[in-house]
């Protein structure tokens, strides 16, 4: 018959690895940035009012914008993932004009493929809540997406990944495509800090209120990011 210090050993080491498999798929990571974004495109009331040109009317030109996203990966898997994403894209040339679009996104997704071959694939759903103005006018709405992203890591530190977000509904039409490279500083415990850069096209067609928002969003982003 098994000691008890034998007993106790195998406990300890049964918990131990179980805590290891855990922390191994219990992770968090959060980022923050600018998106250098050039707009083009135009802002539509629907009641046949001429439109106004974001670049011509407005005077918008390429302004570094502000975006955050985090996300959480936890073990249980009938229950989906989460991931949280801000973008606000607040464009004011003058004082007089001005054209501000603000997105808070939750994406409810789960794993298809989680680090197998070095790849990991997602999908899932976006639930966005978007405020747009221009000239006193300000009014928001929710929209749904359709979200995929995937992820190659050929090396522990380094990732290379593309998200996608598409929509096509009633007057909501539109997608948000990225593509990215990102460095992390794995050797460090518990909190890694890393880098990413990357390219992103944000083509929209939003009914906002008595408006729609026809509007394309293209340029480099860059931010930092931290690994929990």
């Amino acid at each position: 018959m098994m000691s008890m210090k034998m007993k106790t050993a195998a406990a300890l080491a049964a918990a131990l690895f179980s805590l290891n498999a855990s922390a191994d798929f219990l992770r968090a990571e959060a980022g923050i940035g600018a998106f250098n974004a050039a707009p083009s495109g135009t802002f539509e009331p629907k009641n046949g009012n001429p439109s106004l040109d974001l670049k011509d009317d407005l005077g918008i030109d390429t302004e570094n914008d502000l975006y955050v996203w985090a996300y959480v990966k936890h073990p249980v898997p009938v229950i989906p993932n989460v991931r949280l994403e801000y973008l606000n894209l607040t464009h004011n040339p003058n004082g007089s004009s001005s054209f501000n679009v603000s997105e808070l996104d939750g994406i409810l997704y789960y794993n298809i493929l989680d680090d197998t071959f070095f790849v990991t694939v997602d999908i899932g759903l976006d639930v966005k809540y978007v405020t747009s103005g221009s000239k006193g006018f300000d009014d928001s709405e929710t929209l749904a997406l359709a979200y995929a992203r995937a992820r190659v890591e050929p090396l522990d530190a380094l990732g290379l990944e593309t998200l996608v977000k598409v929509t096509n509904y009633q007057d909501n039409k539109g997608y948000d495509f990225r593509i990215k490279a990102d460095y992390t500083l794995t050797s460090l415990p518990v909190i890694q800090p890393g880098l990413e850069i990357g390219y992103r096209i944000h083509k929209v067609q939003y009914a906002i209120g008595n408006y729609i928002n026809k509007g394309e969003y293209t340029g480099v982003y860059g931010g930092l990011m931290l690994r929990f």
